[in-house]
């Protein structure tokens, strides 16, 4: 028998042959194409792992410095907390739980609940803080500010911001309620009001339902707009003579939201703690000084203070003067140099009483810390609305003015550290200068008065 192949079953073989060459080309090179997909996937996938983990990690460790913050604002305040607080926030939740120690602190460990984990623990102690967080805070009866007054910081009112004849807030000022009213002000900061007017300045944002009659260097959201220059976007619903340099929108999309009514930030049982805290010391008559240098404290001064001349009183505890303060022609009321960073308390009038805790400060009298940068001496009257509580003039000075209940009037270039009052006037060249060390000023002693803040890290 013939096997000789023919030709044309030679040329099947070979493209039988070729075709299992191919098929077993092509294999390899899927098989090696896959091993280098994975190769790549593989650690793309690990990084995507990687990173995702990260976002979770960072989420939970906000979250959980959120909780804290919660809980130190309240406790700071005043507000309600409960031994655990929860909270919500995009879909995750923090626990917060509250530890009382026998030495006064109080422990605060944050952990988000879920898969990724990490905790937050600050520690407290109840000490003497009061936080003064600006540089002026007015109550309901509003600020008055007139011929190149200044206020060096932010100022928070609960009444109106009344300015004439180039007076001027170097920081953000706010007026709040649903009707509070800032008017003829230089703003160099932002402003927040239901109105602003008067030819006023804004070198910030503006945030107000009424805009009218002021030039702002930034943004502005209102309800509506006139006879104004805004150098930024503009948010409003009606708008007549107003000329915009930045992005329009027309309505504006939001609600005008007013700034909160705040309250003081000493609180009455503070101050029946300092008055306790100085009667403990024992009751005096009268102090009247025109020379010489005297220590008194802790003590209260059943009468009144007067300091003239070139006396000079160094305060060693609390003092509580239950008739009138007078500083004049140089005199000098001091913290002695024992507070050390700490500082210190002077109060006059008792509570409810019109006619008694007027305080003076005239003729380049001074009231002085320690000698410490974060020691200040507060001067607090107690006189209620209605009359004068507070006077300083004529170069004097002072760290801290206080008449929650009260009126304070500042003028001629009397130079103060913060201000707050029911209702504060600031005229001629009046300055006032805010230190950053006052938004938690540290009393001596004393019971109440808010937290110290020890120690914040997280712990896993």
């Amino acid at each position: 028998m013939n096997t000789k192949k023919t030709d044309s079953e030679k040329g099947q073989a070979l493209r039988h042959d070729s075709g299992q060459a191919m098929m077993i080309a092509t294999i390899l090179f899927m098989v090696v194409s896959i091993t280098i997909i994975f190769g790549l996937v593989g650690p793309a996938l690990r990084q995507y792992a990687s990173a995702s983990n990260l976002v979770l990690s960072r989420q939970s460790y906000f979250l959980a410095e959120a909780g804290v913050e919660d809980v130190v604002y309240r406790l700071k305040n005043g507000l309600s907390v409960s031994s655990t607080e929860i909270l919500n926030l995009d879909g995750n939740t923090a626990t917060t739980v509250i530890t009382d120690t026998s030495d006064g602190k109080k422990v605060i460990t944050v952990g988000e609940a879920g898969e990724t984990v990490r905790k937050v623990e600050t520690n407290l102690l109840l000490g003497v803080g009061i936080a003064f967080h600006y540089g002026v805070q007015v109550g309901q009866g509003g600020l008055e500010m007139s011929n190149f007054s200044k206020i060096i910081g932010n100022v928070y009112s609960n009444g109106n911001i009344i300015g004439t004849n180039s007076a001027r807030i170097e920081g953000t000022a706010i007026a709040s309620g649903p009707a509070g009213i800032i008017d003829g002000t230089d703003i160099d900061g932002d402003s927040w009001s239901h109105t602003i007017s008067g030819n006023s300045t804004v070198g910030g944002n503006a945030n107000h339902a009424v805009f009218q009659n002021t030039t702002v260097s930034g943004n502005v959201a209102a309800d509506s707009i006139s006879n104004c220059t805004i150098g930024g976007t503009a948010k409003y619903d009606t708008r007549s003579s107003c000329v915009v340099n930045g992005g329009i929108t027309t309505p504006n999309p939001d609600d005008f939201v007013p700034a909160a009514i705040l309250p003081m930030p000493i609180s009455e049982e503070q101050i029946d703690a300092w008055e306790q805290e100085a009667e403990a010391g024992g009751v005096v008559g009268d102090q009247a000084y025109s020379s010489g240098t005297i220590s008194l404290g802790p003590k209260k001064i059943d009468g009144d203070l007067i300091l003239d001349n070139t006396a000079e009183l160094i305060v060693t505890g609390t003092l509580w003067v239950t008739g009138d303060i007078k500083l004049s022609n140089s005199a000098i009321l001091r913290l002695d140099q024992s507070y050390g960073n700490s500082s210190g308390v002077v109060m006059a009038g008792i509570d409810e009483s019109l006619s008694t805790g007027y305080i003076e400060i005239s003729n380049s009298a001074q009231a002085l810390g320690s000698g410490s940068l974060t020691s200040y001496i507060l001067l607090l009257s107690q006189r209620e609305a209605g009359s004068t509580a507070i006077k300083t003039s004529n170069n004097s000075g002072a760290a801290i003015l206080y008449a929650g209940e009260g009126e304070i009037e500042i003028n001629n270039s009397a130079a103060l550290k913060e201000v707050t009052a029911h209702k504060l006037k600031i005229t001629n060249s009046a300055t006032v200068t805010y230190e950053s060390g006052l938004a938690n000023s540290n009393f001596s002693a004393g019971p109440g008065g808010g937290y110290d803040i020890l120690s914040w890290e997280e712990i896993e």
